[in-house]
């Protein structure tokens, strides 16, 4: 799953990166000042593009394979027989509940009542 995922953006990420070593490349060969900081600006812009890119992409990506997991948790508990399945993410720690494990209700009325000295 996460192998299909990643081809999805590889051949931008490729092109992104063979701009930037093209440019390092002739700032490397470079032998006149002018050349240099235009090349220098130039590789200093693409450079920050491609780990702007970089970051965006493993984002988006991480976060279409964690909403593929979660449609897969339900089934998966039904198919076993779960009825909580946990996630390793911190803001996904809960993958599945069935809903006859809701306390939330409980909970609430049971801190409301501990804030307001009520037992």
């Amino acid at each position: 799953m996460s192998i299909d995922m990643k081809r999805v953006g590889e051949k931008e990420l490729n092109q992104r990166k063979q701009i930037v070593d093209s440019l390092y490349s002739l700032l490397e060969n470079s032998r006149y000042t002018s050349e240099k900081e235009s090349i220098m600006k130039r590789f200093i812009f693409e450079k920050e593009n491609l780990e702007e890119f970089t970051q965006k992409f493993s984002e988006e990506e991480s976060s279409k394979i964690w909403q593929r997991i979660r449609s897969y948790a339900p089934g998966f508990s039904k198919e076993k027989g779960y009825r909580i399945v946990l996630g390793m993410q911190p803001n996904e720690t809960v993958l599945y509940g069935d809903e006859n494990n809701d306390v939330t209700n409980d909970f609430l009325k049971y801190i409301n009542d501990k804030y307001e000295g009520n037992k």
